[in-house]
């Protein structure tokens, strides 16, 4: 089980190529094979836990950038980026979310507006949720993502963790 790519506004933006590999390889499968037969309070300490272990892979492998957690980029807004970054003109930021399209919209909406106004890469990453989230719609929806983010200039990445064939 791994984070697999199903959007991208670009592949040819060399720290886009490497924010996708990183993520990529990043296995899921100790976090994600059995988190649905968990209580919400297990789930959440679950994706805490891969929360951690990508901020992990993303700093050793993804260099000029200062990554941390649960940033929040507005006082005046509650709202916090899982895994945010920061480099030298441009800052990343990474949302975890259950396979739902309409979380994954709201998302991209709320962060990119409260995001500083500089170059942004936008990611979503989306686990398994219950058989009634669907696949297609959240990949529907990381195509809207893109088209807007390339609109204003930023990049956006969707991806889906699942296992690989």
């Amino acid at each position: 089980m791994f984070p697999n790519l199903q959007a991208a506004t670009t592949s040819k933006d060399p720290f886009v190529i490497n924010l996708a590999s990183v993520i990529s390889e990043v296995a899921c499968q100790p976090y994600f094979k059995d988190h649905l037969d968990k209580s919400q309070k297990e789930q959440k300490a679950i994706v805490t836990s891969f929360q951690r272990e990508l901020r992990n892979e993303l700093f050793m492998g993804v260099l000029g950038v200062y990554w941390s957690t649960e940033f929040m980029p507005s006082d005046s807004s509650r709202d916090s980026i899982d895994i945010y970054g920061e480099g030298d003109g441009f800052v990343v930021a990474i949302e975890l979310d259950k396979n739902r399209a309409d979380q994954v919209a709201k998302k991209f909406v709320s962060r990119m507006a409260i995001l500083p106004d500089t170059k942004v890469y936008y990611i979503s990453i989306c686990y398994p949720g219950t058989k009634s989230m669907s696949k297609s719609e959240c990949v529907k929806y990381f195509g809207y993502c893109g088209n807007l983010a390339k609109r204003i200039g930023n990049e956006y990445l969707g991806f889906i963790i699942e296992p690989r064939t």
